[in-house]
């Protein structure tokens, strides 16, 4: 349960990391020559950790979103798409490891109920056919 739930968060953040390394290469190339450019979008790096703290973690979003919007109304669309992206990613990684995790722990509790009814009425039949009582 727990294997397959870390296989889907790496490849969600695997996903994540990709989406983010390219609207860090458009942004870098969009905001060249800026003000915001030289801000938040400077080197790719820089990009994607401004995508990855405003965007992704949506820590204060506002600031680099007003600036994008102002220099181009498209830039601020783009921003709010790699918002959304990242958001529904996120969110599926989530849910997906929630829902492995749930299932296993409900498969594990199913297995143990089991085996203690089954124990329970082996003991029962046994102690049914001991006539003697000797075990």
């Amino acid at each position: 349960g727990i294997v397959a739930a870390t296989r889907s968060v790496f490849f969600t953040l695997a996903l994540l990391c990709l989406l983010m390394y390219i609207f860090a290469i458009m942004f870098t190339q969009l905001t060249k020559g800026t003000d915001i450019g030289e801000d938040y979008f400077n080197k790719v790096g820089e990009s994607m950790y401004t995508l990855l703290v405003y965007g992704t973690l949506m820590d204060n979003i506002t600031l680099p979103l007003s600036r994008l919007g102002k220099v181009n109304f498209l830039y601020g669309g783009l921003f709010l798409l790699f918002v959304l992206l990242a958001a529904l990613t996120l969110m599926n990684m989530l849910i997906g490891v929630l829902t492995e995790v749930v299932s296993a722990v409900a498969a594990t509790e199913k297995e143990t109920l089991t085996v203690l009814f089954v124990k329970n009425k082996m003991q029962e039949v046994l102690t049914k056919i001991d006539q003697d009582g000797d075990g």
